[in-house]
């Protein structure tokens, strides 16, 4: 099977978004997503404790784990990965309403509420203005994965971002 390695993606380009593993391209989503898939072991969903860090220490700069929060219904940034902390700032113990990263095609807010409205996986590849640098546009690959402690109610999303390259803006 060939896969089709992460490029640098137009500017015009709008962002795919949805439960198709095959929108994210990038291999570090694409391992994160398996790792997800094998922590099921037959379940609808794995829960918190069934992650083991030293598994994915490789992928872990990459990592987000958000707290869902019901009544109003919102999600807080619980662990979030070096890298994702140098390219998009601190957001440890922020709800998503007040800082969140903010997707051109939908917000942050509405994906994470397709993950726990379809249970399922959701996956973005494309550009993406993000609040924390000041609405500057970047690409990103990743998937948001649910998980449960009773294995019926998602209590935290578990997400994987990869930043892809992006075309410098031209100046005048």
């Amino acid at each position: 099977m060939h896969r089709r390695s992460p490029a640098a993606l137009p500017p015009t380009e709008s962002p795919r978004v949805g439960a198709d593993p095959g929108i994210a391209t990038h291999p570090g989503v694409q391992e994160f997503h398996r790792y997800w898939l094998e922590l099921r072991r037959g379940r609808r969903f794995p829960s918190r404790r069934d992650i083991d860090p030293g598994a994915i220490r490789h992928l872990l700069p990459n990592v987000l784990l958000l707290d869902v929060h019901r009544d109003p219904l919102d999600f807080e940034y619980r662990l979030i990965g070096d890298e994702v902390v140098s390219r998009l700032g601190p957001q440890k113990g922020k709800r998503v309403r007040e800082a969140c990263l903010i997707n051109v095609s939908s917000s942050a807010y509405r994906n994470y509420c397709a993950v726990v409205e379809s249970g399922a996986p959701q996956f973005l590849e494309g550009p993406a203005a993000v609040a924390s640098l000041d609405g500057r546009q970047i690409a990103l690959s990743r998937v948001h994965c649910p998980l449960s402690t009773d294995g019926e109610a998602i209590d935290k999303i578990f997400s994987y971002v990869a930043f892809l390259p992006w075309p410098a803006r031209e100046t005048g």
